[in-house]
């Protein structure tokens, strides 16, 4: 016989907030509601007529109602109480509900009742869903930003292998004795080589920037010599265009600073190198000035032009990709238009800010406020202003028909014997040529397993390796070198990575690997013997 409710036995249930249950089991061992209080009442929207002397399957019927009545006979045959979850479909929201559900003995310890707690975990449960949905979202762009990482690196890998081809050769081909046609061609080329190398850089950074992953490397460092060497790199080109370029460094502001090096010097070309391109008669200033009492972006550095100016409608674009001002019809083709996005994404990096004042004809002013802690030292006398004369920046013709460099810059590496693993025929070319006035004897191997066993045969003073190669890649045979020096315990020798896998990360595992140097594809013939001298 079911229990009679009419006594309100269980009316104290309505003073519980969280929603309660009851069931009573039958003489046929079937449990069947016999209460509910107002606040499951008010969840399941059932009045006591609803639910009262019902089992689970005839209350709820469907899916819904066979799981429910299925946990119900469960928790009386174990004897053990059990939560679970129960879905209550809704036409305006299904709502899920966790439940916990006792049993109730008698003297006997006879199973007669169960008594359930429920919970609403709708709001958990669309959490939990929205949480999901969410991290598979990250997973799948982050599997997204590997995927175009791996496709820039081996691009960047598959175009900078036959642009080391193109640069070196070429670069070589001017060396030699041409007539005047000749040597125009040869200088094209080289030049539009170094404009498209130029553009596989920006794109790479880029990429870098959309990825979130600029790392800084805070170093301390001059940054009054960082300003003047920036400034007489790309003097050349001043000068090529007449140009004046004068660099004013305030007596006042410190010279040495705390900050990422690398950072600020990409800074300045990009800005240098916009002034450089938008003018064409006139000057270009680099400004460097410090306010110790400001606490707020203290240094400021500042680079001015006589050039074509920027409209002020265009001013709120320039700072976006692939954005270009207005200039010169010849110089509207040039470059990508990612310098100043990615100059910009630099200096906010590093907590600063960058603005622009302009007017058409009348030249632009960028100016790149940061906040870099600055170290005291004693500074040089004479530096603080200083004007880059354009007949002393002016190109110096290129020696025709000999080595551009002297033979004693090339003394260093005479008779030392110099190993080059490298699998591409062209770019073994290149380093023959460019060291064929250098006296060293230099043998060639196509892989990595060759390299080895080459340097196990041979008595070599320096190493030149390729990373990507057949049979055996250049980290993994720069690993079996050193093991192979440690066991025979003889004296290190240089190795230096010459590769077109440019990535900071490349970098930093041909270091871990063991070797001593790292010169990304595509390399002048300066950048080589610089490297190579000394080792």
């Amino acid at each position: 016989m079911l229990l009679d409710v009419s006594s309100n036995n269980y009316a104290l249930l309505d003073a519980i907030e969280l929603s309660i249950i009851v069931l009573k089991v039958d003489p046929e061992g079937l449990p069947r509601y016999v209460a509910m209080n107002a606040e499951s009442r008010g969840i399941t929207d059932f009045s006591t007529d609803d639910f009262f002397g019902k089992t689970a399957l005839e209350l709820y019927g469907g899916a819904t109602g066979d799981r429910a009545f299925a946990k119900h006979l469960k928790v009386i045959k174990s004897r053990k109480a059990d939560t679970y979850d129960i879905v209550l479909p809704s036409v305006l929201k299904t709502r899920y509900l966790r439940t916990t559900l006792t049993p109730f003995f008698d003297a006997n310890g006879t199973v007669t009742h169960l008594i359930g707690s429920c919970a609403d975990v709708t709001s958990e449960r669309e959490r939990d869903a929205a949480l999901e949905l969410t991290r598979i979202a990250k997973e799948k762009a982050e599997e997204a930003s590997l995927a175009k990482e791996r496709f820039l690196a081996n691009m960047s890998h598959e175009i900078r292998t036959p642009m080391n081809g193109i640069l070196g050769m070429s670069e070589m081909l001017r060396e030699t004795k041409l007539d005047e046609q000749q040597a125009l061609l040869a200088g094209t080329i080289y030049n539009s080589a170094n404009a498209l190398l130029e553009i596989i850089n920006d794109i790479l950074d880029f990429s870098k920037i959309q990825a979130d992953k600029i790392s800084l490397n805070t170093e301390v460092f001059s940054l009054r010599d960082l300003v003047q060497d920036t400034a007489i790199l790309l003097s050349a080109k001043a000068a090529y265009k007449g140009l004046d370029l004068t660099v004013k460094y305030d007596d006042k502001a410190p010279a040495v600073f705390l900050g990422d090096c690398s950072k600020i010097r990409q800074i300045l070309l990009n800005l240098l190198g916009n002034a450089i391109k938008f003018t064409e008669n006139g000057h270009i200033s680099v400004d460097v000035a410090y306010d110790r009492d400001s606490r707020h972006l203290p240094l400021q550095l500042r680079v001015t032009d006589t050039g074509c100016g920027i409209d002020k409608a265009q001013q709120g674009n320039i700072f976006a990709a692939f954005q270009q001002a207005d200039g010169p019809s010849k110089n509207q083709a040039e470059g990508t238009g990612l310098g100043l996005a990615i100059t910009q994404a630099l200096v906010e990096r590093m907590g600063g800010e960058i603005r622009v004042t302009s007017s058409p004809q009348e030249g632009a002013v960028f100016t790149v406020s940061l906040d870099l802690e600055p170290r005291e030292v004693k500074a040089e006398p004479g530096l603080s202003s200083h004007s880059i004369p354009r007949s002393d920046l002016r190109p110096r013709p290129m020696q025709q028909g000999s080595d551009a460099l002297s033979e004693p810059e090339l003394n260093p590496l005479q008779g030392k014997r110099i190993l080059v693993a490298e699998d591409n025929k062209t770019n073994q070319l290149v380093v023959e040529k460019m060291l064929a006035s250098s006296g060293a004897d230099i043998q060639f191997v196509s892989n990595g397993l060759h390299a080895v066993e080459a340097f196990q045969t041979g008595n070599f003073n320096l190493v030149l390796m390729d990373l990507s190669m057949p049979f055996l890649g250049g980290l993994e045979a720069t690993r079996r070198i050193r093991q192979y020096e440690q066991e025979t315990r003889a004296a290190p020798c240089s190795i230096i990575a010459l590769t077109a896998n440019a990535q900071d990360s490349d970098a930093a595992a041909c270091i871990e690997a063991g070797m001593n140097d790292f010169l990304a594809k595509p390399f002048r013939k300066q950048d080589l013997l610089a490297c190579l001298r000394g080792r």
